[in-house]
């Protein structure tokens, strides 16, 4: 699993996928156990997964594409309290909402997208593979507990959301 999680963070940090491109000057997801460099990464993925879910719910096509999409609006919101909480908690400033110049990129080309369901689903597989390797990585070496805790706690939904987005990505491109 460690392996598998290291190959996803490496392929990710090097931009597999062939609009988006790497994040500059960040650490590979795998590498991330700072607070500084996990929370506005954290954020960045939030505010992707919540966007890219409302454009969604306006071009989606199929009814489990825009049910995905309805929960990814709910959980991410939910987990960006969460994770504002901790962080104030810990007496550390919480970063403005923005998404890294990759997440606003994908966002973008979501919104040209011919085959809209399957894109966006291709996108929800590729953001929650990211995030599963960047909250495993905070989680197990993170430097503030209580915010390595909320890590902890979050992956489980985050495995949830990538095992049920790459069930209905296989649907999507089936059409």
């Amino acid at each position: 699993m460690n392996l598998k999680i290291a190959l996803v963070s490496s392929a990710l940090a090097l931009g597999v996928a062939g609009c988006m491109t790497p994040m500059a000057s960040a650490p590979p997801v795998a590498a991330v156990t700072t607070a500084t460099a996990f929370v506005p990464m954290a954020t960045s993925s939030n505010l992707f997964e919540i966007e890219s879910s409302r454009l969604a719910l306006e071009r989606a096509r199929r009814p489990e594409v825009r049910r995905f999409a309805q929960q990814m609006i709910r959980d991410h919101n939910r987990a960006t309290r969460r994770m504002a909480a901790v962080v104030t908690s810990t007496g550390m400033p919480m970063p403005p909402p923005a998404m890294i110049p990759r997440h606003q990129q994908m966002v973008a080309s979501l919104q040209g997208a011919a085959d809209f369901d399957a894109a966006y689903m291709s996108a929800q597989v590729m953001a929650h593979q990211e995030s599963v390797a960047l909250f495993t990585a905070y989680g197990s070496n993170g430097d503030v507990p209580p915010l390595a805790n909320f890590a902890r706690a979050t992956l489980p939904n985050l495995q949830m959301h990538l095992d049920h987005a790459q069930s209905i990505s296989g649907g999507a491109r089936a059409m």
